[in-house]
């Protein structure tokens, strides 16, 4: 393991207990404070606003990078197993983004769990989209250069919304899905999460208390909106980025996921990125810029033809 992921894991146990051993209140506001802390890039805009969805009003955060019109977009679900994060925990990560990526970011402040069950995030993911891709002159962007991307459980937001924009035809299509870490369905017997689920950040505790936490009951891990690798079409999706680490037990599922799409057709990179955790892409280390920088790169050549 990358020695300075180490040490941002022996930080994060000696400020944040388990999950379950404190009211999940306290623990998310740990979890802010410890991720909200990190450095914040200035850039050219920032601001809050609140999208109409169908079943509630939807906060969401805009990064502008720089001056213009027609810039890209990417929708931005954060991580936190449905249950964890906000647009003020993700901050520092959208502004490396938005400028990385030279485009507008729109980060989606969903319902979470257990609060609101599933499928509550989808719901409201899927609705910033759809509203995104309608009122994209209104944030500096251009409709048919529309993304979406995520990490962990909001990686799963992004493929599950990629799918449903697909299915249901929204117009412009999407230009491009990015995922990062992604949770892709119940996945109880690799070798990842077997081996990679104690001690690691993502714990196997925390996955089984997510779960309970969002899922109605045991019957909804088979709703494709929850499990999108339980899908068999996977063609006419959006190209992909799929960003994986070395030791997460959400690999190999996330791996082979990016496996079924590209036999569907679906143009696809994978990058794993070796000797970090899964969240590597939040701690304040080496790894985290360079994968920053790997979207970026991505994002510019899919939005604008150049690198």
């Amino acid at each position: 393991m990358d020695p300075a992921v180490g040490r941002v894991l022996e930080e994060l146990n000696k400020v944040m207990p388990q999950m379950t051993k404190i009211p999940l209140s306290e623990f998310r506001k740990m979890f802010r404070a410890f991720f909200a802390s990190q450095s914040r890039r200035s850039i050219y805009k920032v601001y809050d606003i609140t999208i109409p969805g169908t079943e509630a009003k939807i906060p969401v955060r805009i990064y502008v990078p720089r001056e213009g019109t027609d810039l890209g977009i990417l929708v931005y679900f954060h991580g936190g197993g449905f249950v964890l994060g906000d647009v003020e925990t993700y901050d520092p990560l959208c502004r490396e983004l938005a400028v990385a990526c030279d485009c507008v970011v729109v980060s989606v402040d969903y319902r979470l769990a257990p609060e609101h069950k599933f499928p509550a995030a989808v719901i409201d993911s899927f609705d910033s989209t759809k509203w995104v891709l309608e009122h994209a002159r209104e944030i500096n962007g251009d409709p048919e250069k529309v993304a979406v991307g995520g990490d962990s459980a909001g990686g799963n937001l992004a493929a599950v919304v990629a799918i449903m924009a697909r299915d249901q035809g929204l117009k412009p299509s999407l230009k491009y899905q990015v995922l990062i870490n992604p949770f892709v369905g119940v996945d109880p017997a690799s070798y990842t999460i077997r081996e990679y689920s104690t001690g690691l950040f993502l714990e196997r505790e925390a996955m089984a208390f997510f779960n309970k936490a969002y899922l109605r009951s045991p019957a909804d891990a088979f709703d494709p909106r929850f499990s999108p690798i339980l899908i068999d079409n996977l063609s006419n999706l959006p190209p992909a980025l799929i960003i994986t680490s070395e030791y997460d037990p959400l690999r190999d599922s996330a791996e082979t996921y990016a496996a079924k799409l590209a036999e569907s057709g679906v143009p696809t990179i994978v990058v794993r990125f070796n000797g970090v955790t899964h969240g590597f892409y939040g701690f304040p280390i080496p790894h985290a810029k360079a994968a920053v920088g790997l979207i970026g790169t991505t994002l510019r050549q899919a939005f604008y033809g150049k690198y």
